[in-house]
C-alpha cells in the first residue's frame, strides 16, 4: 500500500470516530427528561351562552346544541346532557368577580385568581370552582340524546325546570343558578358552562278568555283576570302580554303589544283574513313585569273577510256620440280588487258590462245605441270578492 493511500485511510477512519461521537451524543441529549405534557382534551367543549328566564313557574333554560370537542374538531357522539341547580347561590359562585356577571343574566365559572400565572394555575382554579359549584348544587336532571332532541328548536336547546316544588318548600321564592355540561359516549365530560342566574317570583295564574269578536280591520278580544297566582295566594296584576299565532305555526312569538296591556281587552289591528288565528294571554306582575304568569287557554278562529269595501261617492257618465264615457271618484280600500260597472236601459234591470273587475277609476261603454236612455252605477270589489253596495247613478242618452 503507497504512502498515499495510507495517509487516506487515516482520514476516513477520524471522520467515522467524528460521525459517531456526534450520533451517540445526540442519543444522550434525546434521553433527557423534560416538563411533562398534559394529553390531549377528549371532552366537549363547555357550552358558553345558557340563560335562564322565568315563565309561569317554570325556569326556562336555553343554550346552543352542543357540536364541538375542546380540540374544535366537530362532536358527533354526544350522549348526554347533565342540567345543575344551585339554590341561593354564594356570591363566591355568582358575585362580582365572576366576569359578565349580571341580574338574571348569563356569568362566567367564575375562576377566582390565584397568585402567579400559568396554565397549571389557571387550570387548577377552574377545577376548583368547578368543584365548588358542584358541592353547592345538586343535579336536576340528564337528558339522554332522545329528550335532547325533543327539546332542540333550531339551534338551541330549550329545558324547562318545574319551580312549583321550591316555592312549596321556601317560605319566598330564593335566587336560582343553574349550569350544564356535556357527556360524550366514552364518558369524557365537558368543562361546566356559564352559569345563568335568576330571582324568581311566584307567577299568576292564568287569565280566562272570554270570546274573539272579529270586525272589519280587526278582532277584538277579551279576558277575565286572575285572583291568585300559581300557589293559591293573593295576586297583584301589572298588565297583561297578548300573543297571537298563524297555524300550523307551534311557537308564539313576541307579545302583539309593546307594553303591557292595563285593559281586559286588546284590539288586535293587524290580524289576517282567511288563515286560522290561535290567541293567548299572560298576566304579568305589578313588582316584577318580567314575571309572566300561565298562559290562558287558547282562543282559535278563522278571521274571514266579510267586508265589503266602500262604494264610489260620485259617478259622471259623458255621452260622446257611439260611446258613453263613465269616470268615478276611486275608493280607499288596502285590499281593493277594482270595480264593478252596471248599466240598465230605459226601465229594465242593470246588468253587469263586464266579467273581470275594472282596475282604475274610469271605463267607456262602446256599446251603446243612438238616442236610448242608459243608467249606470258602479260597486267597488276586493279580494275577497265582496261588493260594496251601489254608487250614485248616473243617467246618458247618446246622440
Amino acid at each position: 500500500m503507497s504512502r498515499e493511500a495510507g495517509d487516506r485511510r487515516q482520514e476516513a477512519g477520524r471522520v467515522l470516530l467524528v460521525v459517531a461521537s456526534a450520533v451517540v451524543l445526540a442519543a444522550i441529549g434525546c434521553g433527557k427528561k423534560g416538563d411533562p405534557q398534559a394529553p390531549l382534551p377528549r371532552g366537549p367543549n363547555a357550552v358558553s351562552d345558557l340563560s335562564a328566564e322565568q315563565e309561569g313557574d317554570d325556569a326556562v333554560l336555553t343554550f346552543t346544541f352542543p357540536d364541538r370537542l375542546l380540540t374544535g374538531a366537530p362532536l358527533t357522539d354526544l350522549e348526554a346532557i347533565e342540567v345543575y341547580r344551585v339554590v341561593n347561590p354564594p356570591p363566591s359562585l355568582t358575585g362580582p368577580r365572576r366576569a359578565g356577571s349580571s341580574q338574571g343574566g348569563q356569568t362566567g365559572t367564575g375562576v377566582v385568581a390565584l397568585p402567579g400565572a400559568g396554565e397549571r394555575r389557571a387550570a387548577t382554579n377552574a377545577r376548583l370552582a368547578e368543584e365548588a359549584f358542584y358541592q353547592a348544587g345538586e343535579k336536576i336532571a340528564t337528558l339522554a340524546l332522545s329528550e335532547i332532541a325533543e327539546r332542540t328548536r333550531g339551534a338551541a336547546v330549550v329545558y324547562r325546570d318545574p319551580l312549583s316544588p321550591l316555592f312549596a318548600e321556601e317560605k319566598k321564592p330564593q335566587p336560582l343558578a343553574y349550569a350544564v355540561i356535556s357527556v360524550r359516549r366514552g364518558g369524557q365530560r365537558s368543562p361546566l358552562s356559564n352559569i345563568a342566574t335568576l330571582e324568581p317570583d311566584v307567577a299568576p295564574e292564568a287569565p280566562v278568555l272570554l270570546s274573539a269578536l272579529p270586525a272589519e280591520a280587526r278582532v277584538c278580544i277579551e279576558w277575565l283576570p286572575p285572583q291568585k297566582d300559581v300557589l293559591g295566594r293573593p295576586v297583584e296584576i301589572g298588565g297583561y302580554e297578548i300573543y297571537r299565532r298563524i297555524l300550523p305555526e307551534q311557537e308564539y312569538e313576541r307579545p302583539l303589544n309593546a307594553a303591557p296591556v292595563v285593559a281586559l281587552s286588546y284590539v288586535d289591528a293587524g290580524a289576517p283574513y282567511g288563515v286560522p288565528l290561535v290567541y293567548t294571554v299572560r298576566a304579568v306582575l305589578a313588582k316584577n313585569p318580567k314575571v309572566e304568569g300561565l298562559p290562558a287557554e287558547e282562543l282559535a278562529l278563522v278571521y274571514r273577510d266579510i267586508y265589503p269595501p266602500p262604494a264610489p261617492s260620485r259617478l259622471d257618465a259623458l255621452s260622446e256620440g257611439d260611446r258613453v264615457r263613465l269616470v268615478w271618484n276611486p275608493v280607499d280600500a288596502p285590499d281593493l280588487a277594482g270595480y264593478l260597472v252596471f248599466r240598465a236601459e230605459g226601465s229594465g234591470e242593470a246588468q253587469r258590462l263586464r266579467k273581470e273587475p275594472v282596475a282604475n277609476p274610469f271605463f267607456t261603454d262602446e256599446s251603446v245605441g243612438q238616442g236610448k236612455r242608459y243608467r249606470y252605477t258602479v260597486r267597488a270589489i276586493d279580494r275577497a270578492g265582496n261588493q260594496s253596495p251601489p254608487g250614485p247613478e248616473a243617467v246618458a242618452e247618446p246622440f
